[in-house]
């Protein structure tokens, strides 16, 4: 008991004693022993930090002392428990870093989709936008009489324009002072002609200036074409009203079927679309209505669009 009872007596010594204590080159203190231990439990000195209670010499580790040894242990167990919840904490962070970034990543992309398919569904999809308002007016199907477009803009590599061929009047040796007679006569009968088939191949007529054309195209099957496929030039006028803002206006358009069934020339009546995107929108949507193809003059349809906001 008496050697309990002595380790005790140095014990409670050394914590009521002054404390010198060495931080890298300096020498720091006095404290005294229950100051030292508090500054072991919040970490400032540790086990292995110097300590003397005689001056400037003499200087001993901590966790080498009686007095200090177990506060060195319970501290080190402090420290360490401390640590690895430092470090759990630092992971649930960076844990919620990461889902709050890929939950933000995936609300952009599903907020720039939905963005997208308004977009889209706007442009393209008719009747899905109702604030522009398109109205088309019945088609008109002429032969075409241009035999120099000055402000139809060929499509590239379409075929070039060409003057109307023109017949020579027919005359009859019998009777040259009336070759008018004769020709007209002539013309009359040839749309009564027929092939051995016994349906017409076509009908003949003559213009003002005394030309035969012939003309083979099928108005109704291209009115079927042009009802039925109209819808898909909406989306460049909803583009062009994106780009001018409380763009309204009526645009006539004239275009000339080929003979292979495609969209040779477009020309819009209006002085601000002659040329641009909106042009090169439609001609190129155009481009792809299946028109039948066809021998004979070529035919020209005017079609006007008047677009406005509701």
């Amino acid at each position: 008991m008496s050697a309990a009872q002595d380790l005790h007596d140095l014990e409670r010594t050394q914590l009521d004693s002054q404390w010198l204590y060495r931080q890298g080159d300096l020498v720091l203190g006095p404290l005294t022993g229950h100051q030292v231990v508090e500054k072991l439990y919040t970490g400032e000195l540790t086990g292995e930090t110097d300590v003397s209670a005689s001056g400037p010499s003499g200087f001993r580790k901590l966790k080498d002392l009686d007095a200090f040894k177990l506060h060195v242990a319970k501290a080190a167990v402090k420290q360490r428990v401390e640590a690895e919840a430092r470090a759990a904490r630092a992971r649930r962070n960076r844990a919620r870093l990461i889902t709050g970034g890929v939950a933000a990543m995936v609300a952009g992309g599903l907020g720039l989709g939905a963005w997208q398919i308004a977009r889209y569904s706007a442009v393209y999809l008719p009747g899905v936008d109702r604030e522009l308002d398109i109205q088309v007016d019945p088609p008109v199907i002429t032969v075409a009489k241009r035999s120099v477009p000055e402000e139809l803009f060929d499509y590239p590599g379409g075929p070039k324009p060409e003057k109307l061929p023109s017949k020579p009047t027919e005359t009859t040796p019998d009777k040259p002072e009336k070759p008018e007679k004769v020709a007209s006569a002539s013309l009359s009968q040839k749309p009564d002609r027929r092939a051995s088939g016994g349906r017409p191949t076509g009908r003949v007529s003559t213009d003002a200036d005394g030309l035969s054309t012939e003309v083979n195209y099928d108005q109704a099957a291209i009115n079927r074409v042009v009802k039925q496929s109209q819808s898909t030039l909406y989306h460049c006028f909803k583009e062009e009203a994106e780009r001018r803002p409380g763009f309204a206006a009526k645009v006539p358009l004239e275009f000339t079927i080929g003979n292979d069934g495609r969209v040779a020339q477009l020309w819009v009546d209006h002085p601000q679309l002659k040329k641009g995107p909106l042009f090169d929108c439609l001609l190129g949507e155009m481009k792809k209505w299946p028109f039948k193809p066809y021998t004979g003059e070529r035919a020209t349809v005017n079609l006007a669009f008047t677009i406005g906001k509701k």
